[in-house]
């Protein structure tokens, strides 16, 4: 039996990342990392779980409204939704250390889910399973954005929080939880990729992630091994992609006075 083309070029890319990965997470293991550039929102958000483990208020977490399997235009993308997973157990994974409480929320049922799962599971592999309050894990909304930010303003009016994570899918409902937060002076750290939620989370924030900062928050809270993996085989893809490009646009450009056949798609 013979493959496609198709199907043999994309078991080749797969396998290359494959490899690519394993060999940042080696270097990785090795302490050959490269020095990356701060992004202060994190030195908030670390900030606030140490206040919190003396104080006692909790540090709210939520990856927005997001929804797997978005495809329009309207709602996150399931990226977003998985970097705001992985901020969520990577947080609940310092708190659980720290001994500082969070509060995690989201406006999607199946997100909801994913949460309860990776916090508790953040929480075993810290040692402190006792400490995991499933109650701690709130759905406000399923496919509601407006509902969703509605329950949000309400917790910031409720409960007394050091701080707030907002890192997933946002839309322009963020103007009413982020606002909510601004008035309240509560520090708020928050990104996402959505060009309509981006100029309201600057406005109200000064803890800001833009675009693609939000895939590499899990490796600025807690740097393990395979966040740090994960973080370099991204950088390296774009990379390769940004290269890609330059030379198809090049090669587009010196097809035709050189007479030369013309690529798929170009």
């Amino acid at each position: 039996m013979f493959f496609s083309p198709a199907t043999v070029i994309t078991l080749f890319l797969l396998f290359a990342v494959v490899l690519l990965a394993w060999w940042h997470h080696a270097r990785a293991e090795a302490g050959k990392v490269p020095q990356r550039r701060p992004l202060p929102a994190f030195d908030t958000l670390r900030r606030a779980l140490g206040r919190g483990a003396e104080t006692g208020r909790a540090t709210h977490v939520s990856p927005g409204a997001s929804m797997l399997g978005a495809a329009d235009g309207s709602r996150a993308t399931t990226a977003e939704l998985l970097a705001g997973l992985l901020v969520a157990e990577r947080v609940a994974t310092e708190a659980a250390l720290n001994g500082a409480p969070i509060l995690v929320s989201s406006g999607d049922a199946v997100a909801h889910l994913a949460l309860r799962g990776g916090v508790r599971q953040a929480y075993h592999a810290a040692g402190h399973a006792q400490d995991y309050d499933p109650a701690r894990i709130q759905l406000l909304a399923h496919n509601d954005e407006l509902a969703y930010a509605t329950g949000v303003a309400a917790i910031y009016a409720r409960e007394p929080l050091e701080a707030s994570a907002l890192l997933g899918g946002f839309n322009q409902e963020f103007l009413l939880l982020g606002e909510e937060g601004a008035q309240r002076n509560l520090p708020q750290i928050v990104g996402t990729t959505s060009s309509l939620a981006l100029p309201l989370m600057v406005l109200t924030s000064p803890s800001t992630l833009i675009g693609e900062e939000i895939y590499a928050a899990e490796a600025y809270i807690a740097p393990s091994n395979s966040a740090q993996a994960r973080l370099l085989t991204q950088d390296t893809l774009r990379t390769v992609v940004i290269l890609l490009l330059i030379a198809g646009f090049g090669y587009s450009l010196i097809q035709p006075l050189l007479g030369l056949p013309p690529l798929p798609g170009l």
